[in-house]
């Protein structure tokens, strides 16, 4: 039997399935909290998982993950908007918890490597960049990130955790009760 992870012909339905068991052994509490996902899957790893939001290049990927000898670093663009910043980390999360290999520091250029933090940089063994996983990896990360947000989406939901800003529920609230306000007939 092949691995619908690990094989390029493996349908989108097979891959899916596969990813939903590994997330089915992850617990998803609410409220929601990330840096309560990326303990599990550190756990998992067995390495510290750390995150890292600076500006990274525009003409880049918003994420790439850092393997050191002793964490895991997940380096996102902190310009992206907060919904998409968690997507990317949930894709470099996913590219964690698939074992996925990145590209070896040897790999990179000295000018790849002058973009990145310094202080992330020292140490590192492996960089996990856009064209440094295949593209099954790739796809099994952006099918994973997905369903990752989704399962998100759902605990916040029944957390009760408002998924808007009380501003704008406010103006809601508002503008229902404007419409169902019934005026008098003249």
């Amino acid at each position: 039997m092949t691995d619908p992870l690990r094989d390029a012909g493996a349908s989108l339905s097979a891959v899916r399935r596969a990813i939903e068991c590994v997330l089915d052994e992850l617990t998803w509490p609410a409220p929601f909290d990330l840096n309560a996902l990326l303990e599990q899957i550190a756990g998992r790893g067995g390495k510290r998982v750390a995150l890292l939001a600076t500006a990274l290049p525009r003409d880049g990927a918003g994420g790439l993950v850092i393997e050191r000898a002793r964490d895991l670093v997940i380096v996102v663009d902190e310009t992206l908007p907060p919904l998409q910043r968690e997507h990317v980390i949930m894709h470099e999360a996913a590219h964690i918890l698939f074992g996925h290999r990145g590209t070896s520091v040897g790999d990179l250029t000295q000018e790849e490597l002058d973009e990145l933090d310094p202080e992330a940089v020292r140490g590192a063994q492996r960089f996990a960049k856009r064209e440094g996983y295949s593209a099954i990896d790739e796809k099994v990360a952006e099918i994973a990130a997905a369903l990752m947000s989704s399962r998100a989406a759902a605990v916040r939901r029944r957390g009760g955790r408002p998924l808007r800003s009380d501003a704008v529920a406010e103006a809601n609230k508002r503008f229902e009760e404007a419409l169902l306000a019934r005026r008098p007939r003249s």
